[in-house]
């Protein structure tokens, strides 16, 4: 049986989010974090405070790093 709860709907939107910064940053060294954000709000419909809580997580995982100072995402230091 497949489960689709909201538990899981959220799961698949970071995902995706996840590969959508994951695929850029391969190709780009850094991203703009406002205009990513910009991006990805026009993508999804999600607000701006959702997108934030979602890429904070997959930056806890290590995926990426946020620099909030110079508004920037990196690939994660190694």
């Amino acid at each position: 049986m497949v489960r689709r709860d909201g538990a899981e709907a959220r799961k698949e939107r970071i995902e995706k989010i996840a590969r959508s910064i994951q695929a850029t940053l391969h190709i780009e060294k850094e991203l703009q974090l406002s205009k990513t954000l910009a991006a990805l709000e026009y993508d999804t419909g999600l607000t701006e405070d959702r997108l934030m809580e979602y890429i904070e997580i997959i930056e806890r995982l290590g995926q990426i790093t946020i620099d909030l100072e110079n508004d920037k995402i990196k690939k994660p230091v190694a």
